[in-house]
C-alpha cells in the first residue's frame, strides 16, 4: 500500500477557490417586484376583493420564502445590505399572508364575539371589526415604515435606481397607514390615499423589476447594459464583496 503523496506547495489554486454564490438580489428582489405589483394592482381595485386573495400564494412563496432564501445566500457571500433587505422584507411578506389569511379574520371575529351581547346589529359590528382590522394595519406599517427609512438611509451608499425603490417604498408605506388609520368607524380607509398607494406600489414594482433586469442582463452580458447610477464608489477590501447593483 502506497501513501498518497501531497504536494509541499498545499493544493492547487483550482482545488483551494471557495465555490461562487450568485447575486442574491436577482433572485430575492424578484419576488418583492411581483408582489409589489399584485398588491398594486389589487389596491387599485383592478382585483376585486375575492380575486385578490390569490395573490398571497405569491406574497407567501415568492415574496416570502424565495426572498428570505435568497437573504440568507447574500449573507453567505458577505452582502450584509443585500441580506439585511431581503430577510427584512421576505418576513414582511410573510406577516403580510399571515395577516390576511389568520390575523385579520381573528381580529375580526373577536370584535364579533365581544359585541355579541350589546344589542348591536350585525351590520354595526361588521364594521367594528373591519375597523379594528384596518387600524391595527395602520400601526404595522408604521413600524415597518421605520425599518424601511433605515433602508432608505443605507441605500445612499448604493445606486440611484435602489435608492428610488426605496423612496417609493417610503411614500407607498406613508399613504397606506393615512388611509387606514383614517378609516371611517366602519373601517372604510381613505379612498384617494389607498388608490394613490397602489399607484404608488405599481411604479416600485417597475422599479424594482429594472434592478432584477439590470442584476441578471448585466451579468450574463458581462457589460453594463442597464445602469444603476452608482451613488458610491469603493476602494480597497470592500471593493471585492459583490455590493447591490455594483
Amino acid at each position: 500500500m502506497t501513501a498518497t503523496s501531497v504536494s509541499p506547495a498545499g493544493p492547487s489554486p483550482a482545488s483551494a477557490a471557495p465555490p461562487r454564490i450568485g447575486h442574491a438580489i436577482a433572485v430575492g428582489a424578484a419576488g418583492f417586484a411581483w408582489c409589489s405589483l399584485a398588491l398594486g394592482l389589487s389596491t387599485t381595485g383592478a382585483m376585486n376583493a375575492a380575486g385578490s386573495s390569490v395573490i398571497l400564494t405569491g406574497t407567501f412563496f415568492y415574496g416570502g420564502i424565495v426572498q428570505m432564501v435568497a437573504g440568507f445566500f447574500a449573507l453567505a457571500a458577505g452582502t450584509t445590505f443585500v441580506a439585511a433587505f431581503l430577510t427584512a422584507y421576505g418576513a414582511f411578506w410573510l406577516g403580510y399572508t399571515a395577516i390576511e389569511f389568520y390575523v385579520a379574520p381573528h381580529i375580526a371575529a373577536e370584535v364579533v364575539a365581544a359585541g355579541a351581547g350589546t344589542g348591536a346589529t350585525p351590520q354595526a359590528l361588521a364594521g367594528q371589526a373591519h375597523h379594528a382590522v384596518v387600524q391595527a394595519l395602520g400601526v404595522f406599517l408604521l413600524a415597518w415604515l421605520v425599518v424601511t427609512v433605515v433602508f432608505t438611509i443605507a441605500s445612499l451608499g448604493t445606486n440611484a435606481v435602489t435608492l428610488t425603490a426605496f423612496c417609493l417604498l417610503d411614500l407607498t408605506i406613508v399613504l397606506l397607514a393615512i388611509a387606514y388609520l383614517g378609516a371611517t368607524s366602519s373601517g372604510v380607509p381613505v379612498d384617494s390615499a389607498l388608490h394613490a398607494a397602489g399607484w404608488a406600489e405599481i411604479v416600485l414594482a417597475a422599479v424594482a423589476f429594472y434592478v432584477v433586469l439590470a442584476e441578471l442582463a448585466n451579468d450574463t452580458l458581462r457589460r453594463t447594459v442597464f445602469p444603476l447610477f452608482p451613488l458610491t464608489r469603493f476602494s480597497g477590501p470592500a471593493a471585492a464583496a459583490p455590493a447591490l447593483g455594483a
